[in-house]
């Protein structure tokens, strides 16, 4: 009967030398029942069926780990890769609507493109030492030690770094360093050393723990910055649209309903305080500021304005001269275009050249020609006796061309007469309004300027804000500015027939309650069908709300 072996006797069978300390024959010491101890480096590795299955099962993990980190990552760069497909498509959707939305557009697009660099580097195959050579060149770069075209030399010595350094078969890396015959050379050598083998294989589990630990890293940058970078967005999100709670003017859906009604917004342009259309049926705009003095646009097919910031430099350097305030515009049968300034002083109570101009010019292109000016007439006013005494006959008191304040133009084509709408100074609670009778010596001979009798009109206590003569109504159309409900302040439309002895009658507009500090009036035609269009200078380029402007049909007028 065969005799059963030992239960150790199998885990031991196979063991190689290196991996078992050989116990050797019993001694005197076992003899005598004491033990020999077993140290730390005494104790057996184990089987050689038990090192493999060790080894193949974790690589199998590293290897499942690296697979999942790769899987992670292609996840971000789909998601993200949508996003930025989306953000770019729409981004034009949303300027058009609501430009105040592409801060936190924009915040949202750089999250998704940081993430995605991050899980393109977790995705990226591994390729040791091409990081720190990147690396060292970006700070020698930095330091000015490097130029832009020392990237290829960094990486070079990278390789040959890797070169001289101990390779590891197993290492994908490695072994494209290596040629047929030098890998072939390596493997025999490599396949006769036992511990070698178990060597390699242990420095292979270890490549590859830190290369599923570098790409678990940048994953992880990836997923903190989308994470993050959502939350920030969401955030500005939140703030802009809370801002246009404060700030209608941010919001598109306001500008929309505006122009359902009418009432269109400006892009560039502030404080418009006269209009005039063109003979070639292009708007001439003027504002207050003298650093866009001019504005020169086109009308689109749907009756809208183009602005065009190139267009008003050229015209604005024509001119030659700085203009501020400019309150009034009007053209006459030949063609020429009349501007002028308030004429008023400035805040500190000041008479400036620049405030007191009355200018005639032609249009030409994009530039202008021809021009004239008269700088004088404040000066005239004060000197006009007669014109003083007309007006005490006619309100009982002079008034004071002191506080002088011009804010409307108009030329009278049945009698070539240029008619100026005062704001300031009232004659008692009535509106005045001056003519000089001789624009063309004024311009051509530096004439003196005559002037008619003064108008005095009732306008309920508010002076002139814009003085225009309409063809189509064949009045005059002047807006001004009277108390409401609660003492709130509201735009009028009135229409004169040109004849002081006739009193203006107010004309009623839809939601022109809405439309405040009308200054610019003007009869224009819009694919031949004539249309009214009003400006209000109630912009503020501090705080990028631009003004707002109304161009109604005729029909849409009552009285």
């Amino acid at each position: 009967m065969m005799s059963k072996k030992p239960k150790g006797r199998k885990a031991s069978e196979g063991i190689e030398p290196e991996f078992v300390q050989d116990s050797g024959p019993a001694s005197e010491e076992a003899d005598s029942g004491q033990a020999r101890k077993i140290t730390g480096e005494d104790k057996p590795l184990g089987s050689r069926k038990a090192v493999e299955t060790m080894f193949r099962n974790a690589s199998r993990a590293e290897l499942d780990i690296i697979a999942l980190a790769a899987t992670k990552a292609n996840i971000m760069i789909s998601l993200n890769g949508l996003i930025i497909s989306a953000l770019m498509i729409s981004g034009a959707f949303i300027f058009s609507s609501t430009a105040a939305f592409l801060f936190p557009a924009t915040v949202f697009l750089v999250t998704a493109a940081v993430s995605i660099v991050f899980a393109l580097l977790a995705a990226s195959p591994e390729r040791a030492g091409v990081f720190p050579a990147v690396r060292d060149w970006l700070v020698a770069l930095w330091r000015r030690q490097a130029k832009l075209r020392d990237l290829r030399e960094y990486l070079s010595r990278n390789d040959h770094a890797q070169r001289d350094r101990e390779l590891n078969l197993l290492i994908y890396e490695d072994r494209v360093l290596l040629t047929r015959e030098e890998h072939w050379q390596r493997m025999q050598e490599l396949l006769r050393d036992q511990t070698e083998i178990y060597h390699q294989m242990s420095d292979q589990l270890y490549w590859l723990g830190q290369m599923a630990n570098r790409k678990f890293k940048m994953l992880n940058i990836s997923y903190t910055v989308f994470r993050w970078g959502l939350l920030a967005s969401v955030l500005a999100f939140i703030s802009v649209k809370s801002a246009m709670g404060v700030f209608p003017g941010l919001s598109g859906n306001s500008t929309t309903r505006l122009r359902n009604v009418g009432i269109s917004e400006f892009t560039d342009i502030y404080e418009p305080s006269a209009v005039q259309q063109l003979a070639d049926g292009r708007i001439l705009v003027v504002e207050d500021e003298a650093a866009r003095a001019m504005s020169l646009m086109d009308l689109a097919a749907d009756g809208s304005l183009v602005e065009n910031a190139a267009n008003d430099l050229k015209i604005n350097r024509a001119i030659g001269r700085k203009m501020s305030d400019l309150e009034g515009l009007s053209i006459d049968d030949e063609g020429y275009v009349y501007t002028i300034t308030s004429h008023s002083k400035n805040k500190k109570g000041e008479r400036k050249p620049d405030r007191e101009q009355l200018l005639r010019f032609k249009v030409e292109g994009n530039s202008v020609g021809d021009i004239g000016s008269h700088v004088s007439l404040r000066d005239d006013l004060a000197a006009a006796t007669e014109l003083g005494s007309a007006i005490r006959d006619l309100n009982g008191e002079e008034i004071d061309f002191d506080r002088l304040n011009i804010e409307g133009l108009a030329y009278y084509r049945e009698t070539g007469d240029l008619m100026i709408g005062l704001r300031e100074p009232m004659a008692g609670d009535k509106s005045v309004i001056l003519s000089i009778t001789n624009p063309e010596e004024v311009f051509e001979s530096g004439t003196a300027p005559d002037f008619g009798a003064p108008i005095l009109l009732d306008l309920q206590g508010g002076g002139v804000r814009a003085l225009s003569y309409d063809p189509v109504l064949n009045t005059f159309l002047i807006v001004n500015e009277i108390e409401g409900y609660e003492n709130n302040r509201y735009s009028q439309l009135w229409s004169w027939a040109g004849d002081p002895a006739v009193a203006p009658e107010p004309l009623a507009l839809p939601d022109i309650i809405n439309l405040n500090n009308v200054e610019s009036i003007d009869s224009i035609l819009v694919d031949n069908e004539p249309h009214l269009l009003l400006m209000s200078d109630e912009g503020d380029e501090k705080k990028n709300l631009p003004a707002r402007y109304m161009m109604l049909k005729y029909d849409q007028i009552g009285g």
